[in-house]
């Protein structure tokens, strides 16, 4: 995956994690932008135009959205480095509002069971996760298509979500 792709990749991941509950927090906005400018993950991505068009597909496609991201980590492959920068970034904005929400919990466990990167690995850079502690780390299913319909029902991104608010500026 070229680099500006993943970088936009990135942010789609940022996104989708800060609506999955349903509700848009102003620390979750605050932590993607504390993102942009302490790190380079988002360098060249113009994130209001990527903003503006994510909120569009949010509002036409829903929990379709959250379906094409997972689709898109399962079929691409992805450095250790760049697969633990995704998981970063979850982790970032779904505890930037020190909530931890059930969508939120079924949103990185399933984004989790779409990257190869090891078990070791993950709990060596991040500790040990307390909302993906019931997770068997050893036996991620990566087939679980089905298992994704079934979560996805519970998704409903825009419920509380007044998306002509939502900006990155």
């Amino acid at each position: 995956m070229e680099k500006l792709e993943f970088k936009k990749l990135l942010f789609k991941t940022a996104f989708c994690a800060m609506v999955c509950d349903g509700h848009v927090d102003p620390r979750e906005i605050e932590e993607i932008k504390k993102i942009d400018a302490n790190t380079s993950y988002f360098n060249d991505v113009d994130m209001t135009d990527e903003l503006n068009q994510l909120i569009d597909e949010v509002s036409s496609k829903g929990k379709l959205l959250l379906l094409e991201l997972f689709q898109t980590l399962r079929e691409n492959k992805f450095t250790t480095v760049q697969e633990l920068l995704i998981i970063e970034i979850t982790i970032r904005v779904i505890n930037a509002d020190n909530i931890i929400d059930d969508n939120e919990v079924r949103f990185i466990k399933l984004l989790r069971s779409k990257l190869d990167v090891e078990n070791e690995i993950l709990r060596d850079r991040f500790g040990k996760i307390p909302y993906l502690m019931n997770m068997n780390y050893d036996n991620i299913n990566k087939n679980v298509d089905q298992g994704n319909q079934d979560a996805m029902k519970d998704f409903d991104l825009t419920a509380n979500i007044d998306l002509s608010k939502l900006s990155i500026n």
